[in-house]
C-alpha cells in the first residue's frame, strides 16, 4: 500500500510510511481534507483533467462535487482536497495556456486550526502553549 489518504465517508483513513521509533502520542499531523471552492473558472475549464491540474497547486484532489462533475454551470467549482497545512496556503493562482491567462481564487470551507510551532492541527499559534511559554520567559527576563 502507498502512503496517502482515503475518504471513507464519513471518516478518513491516512496511511504513512513506517518510521523507526514511531510514537503515536508524539506524532504530528499537518494534513487535512477540506472542501475548496475554485472561483472565476470559465465553464470550458470545468473538465476533471483541468480541475486536477489547477488543484495540484494547492493539494491532492480527492473528489469533485456532483455539480462540478456534471459540469452544471454555477459560480464556482467545488472539490475535496487533502492539503498540508504546514505549507503555504494559496488563495489565488494564475492559470496559463497559449495566448490566454486568467486568475482563479481559492476559498476553503472550514480550514482547520493549525499551529506552526508544533506542526499540528487543533490550535493556532496565538493559543499555543509553546508560544505562551516563550512570551512568559521573555516577559520575566531582566534587561
Amino acid at each position: 500500500l502507498a502512503a496517502g489518504s482515503w475518504n471513507l465517508d464519513p471518516g478518513l483513513l491516512r496511511l504513512s510510511l513506517w518510521k523507526p521509533d514511531f510514537n503515536p502520542k508524539s506524532h504530528r499531523n499537518s494534513h487535512a481534507q477540506v472542501w475548496l471552492r475554485i472561483l472565476e473558472v470559465p465553464q470550458e475549464y470545468w473538465s476533471s483533467r483541468i480541475i486536477l491540474a489547477i488543484t495540484s497547486a494547492v493539494g491532492t484532489l480527492i473528489t469533485l462535487d456532483k455539480t462540478t462533475l456534471q459540469r452544471t454551470y454555477g459560480h464556482f467549482s467545488r472539490v475535496l482536497i487533502e492539503v498540508d497545512l504546514a505549507n503555504k496556503i494559496l488563495t489565488q493562482l494564475l492559470v496559463e495556456r497559449e495566448g490566454y491567462a486568467f486568475f482563479v481564487t481559492f476559498e476553503f470551507d472550514r480550514l482547520p486550526m493549525f499551529c506552526s510551532n508544533y506542526h499540528c492541527i487543533g490550535h493556532v499559534n496565538s493559543t499555543c502553549n509553546m508560544d505562551n511559554h516563550n512570551h512568559e520567559e521573555t516577559a520575566g527576563a531582566k534587561p
